[in-house]
């Protein structure tokens, strides 16, 4: 039986009854946990012949590597690209590597075509089924090109060999499937004149997923393909807390289920009410006629209710994801690299038996490496999704790059890729750590972006020594950080570093400003040899601190999604560098602690 028809079929009593996921009595937890085995045993399937296809790769990462190089380009030396570049004429890996450097300006002609008329063949004779939107860290998003072998690739190694590899380690698919899953993502996706789909790959993923997601996690499609003026994150909340029996939590960043936690911790007097009598809180932002179709659906849970509430009085210095949800056991998202700190954040709401899958390194241009075990923030090279180069990011000037079978242990590279959407020797301007290897392919962990980097005198400033300084500030000031963003300021003499602070639950009366932009100081110069040295002889003032309003990046995000961007997107702003972030931020100083 085809897929479709296996979930139609399994799924139709469920659905019959439009209540929302939240709401289901015995019988259809039993159907869910039935469709939800069902999708996962295939996805063991497949996984597993995905495994053992990566065992066997990691093991001749230059060979695969060649081969999937000299693929693409013969696959493409008749598009117009590959005449004009000579791809014919290639005949090795040296041949290959006098091709320049390119960047996303590039192509962006050549795309244009694609997205605009739906030209075939132009830098690429594979078909391109989607454009991603990438999440716009720079304030400037743009579409790349999805080829269907690429998002094969997205989809089943984060997918399928993800699900095997945690199933396993979790004792079997019966840990997963017992109950449901709470998904934040939301499926906003735009079609071109050319016919292709255009947005995020996870808001593509969830909207062409969404008659299983529908059966088997908590959020109504009100929360997922939000109209204007929707309160979503009232939604994700509201339904995934009436719901006891969720097993798993899935996001693209894990900054989002921080959000939401923090959220619980703030309004779950509110949420306990609702969910007592069946309704939704008049404050909550809705269309009235989303309101009315959620609340004709929803039942008094007065039991449910009675249990949260308890937990709740409780306080929440005890681990209450666990409490709330028993049988949760799994999280995947984005939560290494740069959003290590959020995800220490988070451990205080979870339990011991809550386990982490990371993602992996991913990007809008592809699926790079997979993790290869629970609680890891390290993945291994995916050496058949892209031809990967590397060049040492303390010496970008290297007179050559680098292969994944060059790559020493401890050190840090600059990425550049060659892929199957037509991108050739271009720089992702990401940094990444090497920290082992399994067979000749290395394993890796996501530094930072190296466009996200403060750079007013040569002192080059990551994003992660700023938020390794944000972090030592709030520490030793006593205070829990929601975010941070810093503004290289310019427009004083000498420049400086100003760090515009966000806090949890703080009282800003207490605050010393002062203190804090002392602290501040100590922690770059400590954190930037440079910096120090620069501050030093002159060159730079003395770093300065100021306090945000509370609730001023979710703001940031509430604006973004106004305008149409999916909140599972959106990326913490740490680096100031748009006059709309000046703006926007500047607007948000909480002016009487400044004072």
């Amino acid at each position: 039986m085809a897929r479709d028809k296996v979930i139609d079929s399994l799924t139709a009593e469920v659905q019959e009854d439009s209540a929302p996921a939240t709401q289901h009595d015995a019988a259809e937890v039993m159907d869910v946990s039935l469709v939800r085995d069902m999708m996962m045993r295939m996805q063991m399937e497949a996984g597993e012949q995905l495994g053992a296809q990566l065992a066997a790769d990691v093991e001749h990462t230059r060979e695969v590597q060649e081969e999937l190089l000299f693929e693409m380009l013969d696959s493409n030396k008749d598009t117009p690209y590959g005449r004009e570049h000579g791809f014919a004429d290639i005949k090795s890996v040296e041949d290959f590597k006098k091709l320049p450097y390119t960047t996303y300006d590039d192509y962006a002609g050549y795309i244009y075509e694609v997205m605009e008329h739906g030209t075939r063949g132009v830098v690429t004779t594979e078909e391109i089924v989607h454009f991603n939107e990438t999440s716009g860290t720079m304030g400037n998003p743009k579409g790349i090109p999805y080829t269907k072998r690429m998002a094969e690739i997205l989809m089943g190694y984060s997918g399928a060999f993800t699900i095997s590899m945690a199933a396993k380690e979790l004792g079997g698919v019966d840990a997963l499937t017992r109950g449901r899953a709470f998904c934040t993502m939301e499926g906003h996706v735009n079609t071109l004149k050319s016919g292709i789909t255009f947005g995020s790959l996870s808001c593509k993923a969830t909207s062409d997923n969404r008659q299983y997601l529908s059966a088997t996690t908590t959020s109504p499609d009100a929360a997922v393909f939000a109209k204007a003026g929707t309160d979503t994150r009232y939604l994700h909340a509201r339904y995934a807390v009436a719901e006891k029996s969720i097993t798993e939590i899935s996001c693209v960043f894990i900054t989002n289920l921080l959000d939401l936690m923090r959220y619980v911790e703030d309004r779950w007097q509110m949420l306990v009410h609702d969910i007592e009598t069946g309704t939704i809180d008049p404050s909550i932002q809705l269309p009235a006629d989303v309101r009315a179709q959620l609340e004709g659906a929803l039942k008094s849970m007065p039991e449910r209710a009675a249990e949260l509430r308890q937990i709740f009085e409780g306080g929440f210095d005890a681990p209450v994801a666990s409490l709330m949800w028993p049988q949760l056991v799994l999280i995947r998202s984005v939560a290494g690299g740069g959003f290590a700190p959020y995800t220490e954040r988070l451990r205080r709401f979870l339990g011991d038996g809550v386990h982490l899958l990371y993602t992996g390194y991913s990007a809008s241009e592809g699926a790079f490496s997979v993790p290869f075990e629970l609680d890891n923030p390290s993945s291994v090279f995916l050496p058949r999704s892209v031809y990967f180069e590397f060049v040492p990011v303390d010496n970008p000037d290297y007179d050559h790059t680098l292969g994944l079978e060059d790559l020493e242990e401890g050190k840090d590279y600059e990425v550049i890729i060659t892929s199957r959407s037509g991108f050739y020797r271009y720089k992702m301007r990401d940094a990444i750590h090497v920290t082992g290897h399994r067979g000749t392919c290395p394993t890796m962990e996501f530094l930072y972006r190296l466009d996200q980097t403060v750079n007013m005198k040569g002192e080059k400033t990551t994003e992660a020594v700023l938020r390794g300084v944000a972090d030592r500030v709030s520490a030793r000031m006593g205070l829990d950080l929601v975010d941070f963003s810093v503004y290289p300021d310019v427009d004083v003499h000498p420049p400086r570093y100003e760090f515009l602070y966000e806090f949890y639950h703080a009282d800003h009366d207490a605050i010393d400003v002062d203190e804090l932009s002392r602290v501040t100081d100590e922690e770059l110069r400590a954190g930037n040899y440079d910096v120090d040295y620069m501050t030093e002889d002159g060159d730079f003032a003395p770093a300065s601190a100021l306090v945000l309003n509370d609730e001023t990046n979710q703001l940031w995000v509430d604006m973004l999604v106004m305008r149409g961007k999916a909140p599972n997107q959106i990326k913490p702003v740490h680096i100031i560098d748009t006059e709309q972030k000046r703006r926007f931020f500047y607007a948000l100083v909480d002016h009487d602690v400044r004072a």
